[in-house]
């Protein structure tokens, strides 16, 4: 069987066709969102030309799974950054059929495809390539039969947004594995150091109060530098910047603003998982994503993570045991689509 699969972000979208024979994905295409009027003439185009690349092989799909970042009831959402767009089920469907394939698809949180997509690995066992170490040690093999079940992990990602999800080990509803994705991102900033107060402090971009994702997020880490560069360092505000440049300085060593940046965006996603980790009573262990992390220098990351990470007001000794790990593998979110399509196909087609 062949499923459509899309995790859409707010700059990118990943499309790919999945093959649940051959365990892989058989056509993928990475789309700009701002280069269609809508998530349905993106679609089609995709659609098209997975007919025209593969052929005759251009199997019938016969599900649909898209990973969205935003509150969804799994048959519509409003995209959070992506302003003006809207994606109806049912709409989906009437292109699906107009292409042939059949009209059959749903929606999950872009965390909730995440969850998936870690089950997904963590089913089989992960591997080592597919995670870097960062606080603690994880255990990499297959959960043991009656050892692990209720055990809590937590997905948390900076990157366009910062999303937040929580894993109970075998805990599933109607046949499905209960994915407790939110809005955690969105809480406000609890300020845990001289210079977070200084930056909340700050009359500009951040104006006293701000959620957590004005500062991880990729539009947060430049919102950092800039606040450098003005308060510490004498210099205009950069506001064209990128992520991406912001960390080739920092990397470079000739822009200390870059490195006090970087340095608070470490200590900050710290605590914010820090506190996360409590509120889930996660025991299992802290999975990071995103592409914000992913740019971090990862000696960087460690020393700060570990630094601010535990060092929560009570149960500290708790979170310390708790491991972190950086998720390395980036078909994740897509894997996740095809593994919820999966269970889609056994549950509610097969009525298994």
């Amino acid at each position: 069987m062949r499923y459509l699969c899309c995790d859409l972000g707010g700059t990118t979208a990943d499309w790919g066709i999945y093959d649940s024979d051959e365990l892989d994905f058989v056509f993928r295409s990475e789309l700009g969102t701002s280069d269609y009027e809508d998530f349905y003439e993106m679609m089609d185009h995709f659609l098209l030309a997975y007919k025209q690349r593969m052929g005759s092989d251009a199997q019938t799909l016969v599900n649909a799974t898209f990973g969205v970042a935003g509150p969804t009831d799994h048959k519509r959402v409003n995209p959070t950054n992506i302003e003006g767009w809207e994606i109806k089920i049912e709409t989906a469907n009437a292109i699906l059929e107009d292409h042939g394939h059949q009209g059959y698809s749903s929606i999950i949180n872009d965390f909730e495809a995440l969850g998936y997509g870690l089950l997904k690995l963590l089913d089989g066992g992960i591997e080592k390539n597919d995670f870097e170490p960062i606080h603690g040690r994880l255990r990499t093999g297959p959960a043991r039969v009656g050892e692990d079940v209720g055990s809590r992990s937590i997905v948390c990602g900076p990157g366009t947004g910062l999303g937040i999800t929580c894993l109970v080990d075998d805990l599933k509803k109607d046949g499905f594995p209960f994915i407790f994705s939110s809005e955690g991102g969105h809480q406000s900033l609890a300020p845990e150091t001289i210079q977070q107060y200084r930056l909340l402090g700050e009359s500009g971009a951040f104006s006293g109060k701000r959620s957590y994702e004005s500062v991880l997020s990729h539009v947060g880490l430049r919102s950092i530098y800039n606040f450098f560069r003005k308060a510490d360092h004498n210099s205009e505000p950069n506001w064209s910047i990128s992520s991406d440049e912001i960390v080739q300085l920092a990397r470079s060593g000739n822009d200390q603003a870059a490195i006090d940046a970087m340095e608070m965006f470490c200590e900050t996603l710290a605590n914010f998982c820090g506190n996360a980790a409590l509120t889930f009573n996660c025991d299992k262990a802290v999975f990071l994503w995103g592409g914000a992390v992913r740019k971090m220098p990862s000696d960087l990351l460690k020393t700060r993570f570990k630094r601010h990470y535990a060092d929560r007001s009570s149960h500290s000794e708790r979170v310390a045991k708790t491991p972190v790990v950086l998720l390395t593998n980036k078909d994740l979110p897509l894997l996740g689509c095809a593994h919820r399509s999966d269970y889609e196909m056994k549950y509610l087609v097969l009525g298994n």
